[in-house]
């Protein structure tokens, strides 16, 4: 016969979250990896409005030129510029998605890099990515 402990903490649903962190920078990365993980993405990218890299998860090292980039792609005005400048170096524009929000009045993009196979799980474009990601750091950002 189960104790009252066990039968109580096989009633709870399980916890989601199996990676956690107390420093708040180590707690973005998971999130972020977290959503890239569930949703098949290549990586996930997010830079403040002056194109630093804030956090990243996933893709191949470029995450720094990804995120200078960033206020320029999210600018619709730029998007041609960045399509005729990209020379290969960074994914193109199609593989893409890009959200700007705000939090505490700063201005930040994140980006989505969708694989380029087809075993990638979004059919959203992203947007349900971005979504989580914007979640995300709103709660870790505004703990």
């Amino acid at each position: 016969m189960a104790s009252e402990k066990e039968r109580v903490k096989q009633a709870r649903p399980p916890e989601r979250r199996n990676r956690r962190s107390g420093r708040l920078a180590d707690a973005l990365r998971l999130q972020l990896e977290a959503c890239r993980e569930d949703d098949g993405i290549a990586a996930i990218v997010v830079s403040d409005e002056h194109g630093f890299c804030v956090a990243h998860a996933g893709g191949d090292g470029k995450h720094d030129e990804l995120a200078a980039r960033l206020p320029m792609l999210a600018d619709p005005e730029h998007h041609r510029a960045f399509d005729d400048d990209d020379g290969g170096a960074q994914p193109q524009r199609a593989a893409l998605a890009v959200m700007t929000f705000s939090i505490d009045g700063a201005r930040l993009h994140a980006c989505v890099v969708k694989k380029s196979d087809a075993g990638t799980k979004t059919t959203d474009g992203g947007a349900e990515a971005l979504a989580r990601v914007v979640s995300g750091f709103t709660r870790l950002l505004n703990a």
